[in-house]
């Protein structure tokens, strides 16, 4: 049995061996001193693939993992790639100064003692619009950039936003806010079908539509005054499978009614696949050949889910659309883009010749976006 000594030491021992350089070249333990440059952002969901990303087209991973191999380190900080923490942070405890405070402390030394570059703040709680509770949470993101940026020079933080402001399911933060006390927003792009009020479009269709992605972009640079060098565009390398009540001869495939936060259908009526998962039905167990909306300019096609024996509907991006996206942000002289998430694809090595196709074409598309390494 521990007793108070024996388990203080245990303590110290985890936090040495936690503390200890993973790298035989000791500057890799170093933050990443790069100042502002354009962004490549990868999310990372899994600990088993990150040998196999195309770091020449990387500046950041989120971290999306309890831990990760300290090797990852090494690596990343050799081709001069950031790897931050995704952080969330519990809305009903923003009013707490005392938990608030704790709560920073235990990020800043979580960065620290894992050689690591900073925090991606990923909190899509509800807000309601004009609460304190929109202040409280731009002030714990205030407080913890600014002694981050203290306690570790150049590391980053940056904060996940929906699509569109102000008040995409109910998140009514205050962005304008967001954007001066953080590095930068990452704009998620996608599952724009979260709340869909018309009973008469519940209907399976794009999840990440280019003219509301536009749309949205235009509310954060113009109606909220937000700097484009302030926006990340986040889009989507995974795909949704919708099961079809019923399918008419235009491929409206009408969908199950699954409420979210007010609206009486949304996208949670599908199943979120990877990447890797959709590419292979559309080889193998698709009805339909590939076809594109052109009202959405979403990827779609058709195929018998063998569970169910029903018509399913796959809606996704690949690399034609994608590089549409990329082209946007380019357009708008966006801080950069990225993806959730980068594990979706095929890193196998007993993968297809097809598979390890699709992801070169994946990576490759990110090519599009004009990279530098400096903002001037």
């Amino acid at each position: 049995m521990f007793n108070s000594l024996s388990l203080l030491v245990c303590i110290i021992t985890i936090i040495s061996v936690a503390s200890e350089c993973p790298c035989p070249d000791e500057s890799l333990c170093r933050p990443i001193q790069t100042g502002s440059r354009h962004e490549k952002v990868a999310f990372m969901v899994s600990n088993n693939n990150w040998r196999q990303y195309d770091y020449n087209q990387l500046t950041t991973i989120v971290i999306c993992t309890q831990d990760f191999d300290p090797q990852l380190v090494c690596l990343a900080h050799s081709r001069q790639v950031r790897l931050v923490w995704l952080a969330n942070y519990d809305v009903k405890q923003l009013g707490n100064i005392t938990v608030r405070n704790e709560w920073i402390r235990l990020q800043i030394n979580k960065v620290k003692n894992s050689f690591t570059d900073g925090i991606n703040f990923d909190m899509e709680d509800e807000i309601i619009d004009g609460s304190i509770t929109a202040f409280q949470y731009t002030q714990l993101v205030q407080e913890l950039t600014r002694l981050i940026h203290i306690e570790v020079p150049g590391s980053m933080v940056s904060v996940d936003v929906a699509w569109s402001a102000p008040c995409i399911d109910g998140r009514c933060y205050d962005y304008q806010s967001l954007a001066n006390v953080s590095d930068f927003l990452f704009v998620m792009a996608y599952d724009l079908r979260s709340q869909i009020f018309d009973l008469n479009d519940c209907i399976a269709s794009a999840n990440s539509p280019i003219t509301r992605v536009a749309a949205g972009l235009n509310n954060y640079t113009q109606l909220f005054q937000i700097s484009p060098s302030k926006l990340v565009l986040g889009v989507p390398w995974y795909c949704y499978d919708y099961k079809c009540l019923s399918l008419d001869v235009n491929q409206t495939c009408t969908i199950e009614h699954v409420p979210f936060r007010g609206s009486p259908c949304s996208d949670a009526a599908g199943v979120q696949h990877d990447y890797q998962y959709c590419r292979q039905l559309l080889r193998v167990n698709a009805t339909t050949s590939r076809m594109i909306d052109n009202r959405t300019g979403g990827i779609f096609f058709n195929y018998i889910n063998q569970n169910d024996g029903q018509t399913h509907q796959i809606w996704m991006d690949d690399p034609e659309t994608l590089v549409i996206k990329y082209d946007l942000a380019n357009n708008r002289q966006l801080l950069g883009i990225g993806m959730w998430n980068v594990d979706t694809l095929d890193y196998s090595s007993n993968s297809t010749k097809e598979a390890r196709q699709d992801t070169i074409d994946m990576w490759n598309a990110m090519e599009r976006f004009h990279f530098s390494n400096r903002i001037n």
